[in-house]
């Protein structure tokens, strides 16, 4: 069992232990009450693998999932901390190294070549724009079964579940996170109206 710290928002908020359970490895995650929907992943070597969103436990957050072998493929082999999901992977916090790292040696410079005429200027590259940004995923026609969910309240009014195969989020109608066009499943939770979204990445899946 290992244990690592939970950072948000720039400071130590909470803990995540991992541990071994047969072909599984289970995540755990406590932390501090805070405003808004958490989405939290694990960072180390540069890398970010997606845990999931902790849902109102007592005073504060929690969040339990197991995955397998397969999946821990896209997460990182040595955990550094967990923090929000999509955090920039460069600018990321970091706990400081046991040891200063070695400094890389330098090459001696090479002395430059002495050109009798000066080479032919070559022309300006043509700069191209940059590709269209990727489209949202396409949410499916189907709605997902919820009979058997349980939805947890959010501090801004959302709920939130995991159906055993993916993460949810219901917005209250009229809710300005609504975003315009079609996507999205009414729905009616408790006499009050709803619009309820897959999530991925701690993105809305439209």
């Amino acid at each position: 069992m290992e244990h690592y710290p939970l950072i948000l928002d720039g400071a130590e908020a909470g803990t995540l232990t991992v541990s071994a359970e047969g072909g599984w490895t289970w995540f755990e995650a406590r932390c501090a009450a805070v405003p808004g929907i958490v989405r939290l992943s694990v960072y180390g070597e540069g890398r970010e693998g997606y845990l999931g969103v902790p849902a109102p436990e007592g005073e504060g957050l929690f969040l339990r999932r197991r995955f397998s072998r397969s999946e821990l493929k896209a997460f990182p082999q040595r955990i550094e901390y967990a923090a929000r999901a999509g955090q920039p992977l460069a600018k990321a916090p970091a706990p400081e190294a046991d040891t200063p790292p070695e400094p890389e040696e330098v090459p001696p410079a090479m002395p430059e070549p002495v050109q009798e005429e000066p080479p032919p200027a070559m022309p300006e590259p043509v700069q191209e724009e940059p590709p269209p940004a990727a489209p949202m995923p396409a949410q499916e026609d189907a709605p997902p079964a919820l009979e058997d969910v349980y939805w947890y309240a959010s501090p801004d009014g959302a709920l939130v579940c995991f159906d055993g195969e993916r993460n949810l989020i219901a917005l209250p109608a009229g809710d300005e996170r609504i975003p315009s066009g079609p996507g999205g499943w009414p729905r009616t939770i408790e006499g009050r109206e709803y619009v309820i979204y897959r999530t991925k990445d701690g993105r809305l899946v439209r």
